[in-house]
């Protein structure tokens, strides 16, 4: 049984030292977490054989695939859209076979996808699976921005400042941009330092970069399906096409 399996086997915690009752509650059975679970992660999480045929993608995923920037689904199997893309083929079976992690690093013009291929360990596994998760496109989302700069008091115009620094503008192109003095963005760039305690503009992107990616509370349709839960049984869910 692997490790996630048995965390939500655990027995609950006797609920009379909460002053309940003991099994006055219901107790959310294993399988009620597992859609929540993965699609509240707002990377991509793919699990896959060493042939690239798909056993289970969360939303962040499919959203992924459903785009086709940089992977695409064919039939049942994952490919890269772009025919001069890394070969995913070669990765699977070093990840699959040999047990070697991968990173592989997708990319057309200034759209970039990074995807670590991990091997999945699974005792009743009857082959090889391969765990792929998709990298962030930037160093923060706009939800996690929001929060960060809500979390430390950021005023509107400090916001809009850390956005253009963390989407690589300069002081002079955000200045230009929000029809400011190059002194005022300055300002505003020492003010957001100071509140969040770092000592410079590297200091501010890297503190950015440590929000942990937040999916957004609105999710378009997918033309794939939903996850369902993978029981305990070697069987994982499988797309359909």
């Amino acid at each position: 049984m692997n490790d996630i399996q048995v965390l939500f086997n655990r027995p609950a915690p006797a609920a009379a030292s909460h002053g309940l009752a003991e099994g006055s509650l219901p107790q959310p059975r294993a399988a009620d977490f597992w859609p929540a679970l993965f699609d509240g992660v707002a990377l991509g999480l793919i699990v896959c054989d060493r042939r690239g045929a798909l056993r289970f993608a969360n939303c962040a995923a499919r959203q992924e695939i459903a785009a086709g920037r940089m992977l695409r689904q064919a039939g049942q199997v994952l490919q890269c859209t772009r025919p001069s893309s890394p070969s995913l083929d070669r990765a699977l079976q070093l990840v699959a076979v040999k047990g070697r992690r991968q990173l592989l690093a997708l990319s057309d013009g200034a759209d970039r996808l990074m995807v670590s291929m991990i091997p999945l360990a699974l005792d009743d596994a009857v082959e090889p699976l391969v765990l792929l998760v998709f990298g962030r496109r930037g160093a923060c989302s706009q939800l996690g921005l929001e929060m960060l700069a809500s979390a430390h008091g950021l005023t509107g115009a400090e916001r809009r400042v850390l956005q253009g620094l963390i989407e690589d503008q300069s002081p002079r192109d955000i200045a230009d941009a929000g029809g400011v003095a190059l002194s005022t963005v300055r300002t505003q760039i020492a003010s957001i330092r100071t509140k969040l305690g770092v000592r410079s503009v590297n200091g501010l992107l890297i503190r950015a970069a440590e929000v942990p990616p937040i999916p957004s509370a609105l999710r378009g349709p997918s033309p794939l399906p939903a996850p369902r839960p993978p029981y305990a049984s070697t069987a994982m869910p499988a797309m359909a096409a």
